[in-house]
């Protein structure tokens, strides 16, 4: 359960491609809006593929940070917790997402 109350949604837009050692989704975030809250049951790594600078994650304990990425940044992430992230640039935010089974 999110901390708005409702389920726990995807960890991202698409899946591209799936096999069993890895899933690869693309996370498209437009301008004002926002990822669903969720939650990561496995390691993975992005890959920023369009960006303005600047992607804010809020987590489900009520903290938040800014990610300053930029095209071509990549981030391996293997500390889960309930998050979402948001867009609050003027700039659509993309990033390919690889999840390690």
């Amino acid at each position: 359960m999110g901390p708005d109350g409702k389920e726990l949604g995807e960890i991202a837009t698409d899946v591209l491609f799936e096999n069993d050692r890895v899933k690869i989704w693309n996370l498209t975030v437009e301008p004002g809006e926002s990822s669903d809250w969720h939650l990561h049951g496995r390691d993975y790594v992005t890959v920023v593929v369009e960006s303005n600078g600047g992607l804010d994650a809020e987590y489900g304990d009520g903290t938040a940070n800014l990610s300053e990425n930029v095209v071509g940044d990549f981030t391996y992430h293997d500390s889960h917790q309930i998050h979402r992230v948001i867009n609050n640039t003027g700039k659509r935010y993309k990033n390919v997402l690889i999840e390690l089974k």
